[in-house]
């Protein structure tokens, strides 16, 4: 059998309420970062065993700064007629433990991926709630919205606008 390479890209999208927001370009930037690197981690594990196409796993991986983020969930893999064919699905929960990004920014809280894809393309969509504290220790809730396709991140964290 083939092994599955997946290979994503992450659209980070999110709000906060309305109001705007205290996080810089670079905190912003470094939230979405470490989702997507959990997310790819997720994938890598996930597509690992050559014989199965589906099932649960949970993975975690160590921060920039500090704290982890643990994906944990299921894909599953219908190839009717062959690799082209295939249909992905899966949902996967992001859990942020004291995750400190590259800017300094700590993040808490959990979010949900579903995630879908026909042959060997891969969409990624994250949603939900993460508390974000500054290095000044004020606290942001954003709600987040993030796209993930072929390794191109973009959209906006709390307001502010990402892209990699």
């Amino acid at each position: 059998m083939r092994k599955f390479l997946i290979v994503v890209a992450a659209t980070a999208a999110a709000s906060c309420g309305g109001n705007s927001s205290n996080l810089s370009q670079a905190e912003a930037q470094s939230v979405a970062t470490e989702l997507a690197a959990a997310l790819q981690s997720h994938e890598a594990i996930a597509s690992s065993n050559q014989l199965s196409f589906g099932g649960s796993s949970s993975v975690t991986r160590s921060c920039a700064g500090g704290g982890t983020l643990t994906v944990d969930g299921s894909l599953s893999v219908d190839c009717p007629r062959g690799l082209r064919s295939c249909i992905t699905t899966g949902l996967l929960s992001v859990n942020a433990d004291q995750c400190v990004t590259s800017a300094g920014a700590k993040v808490d809280g959990s979010v949900t991926a579903t995630v879908t894809g026909i042959g060997l393309s891969f969409t990624k969509k994250v949603t939900g709630e993460l508390t974000v504290t500054r290095p000044d220790g004020t606290k942001e809730t954003c709600a987040i919205d993030v796209t993930l396709i072929f390794g191109h991140l973009s959209g906006t964290v709390c307001g502010v606008s990402v892209s990699k």
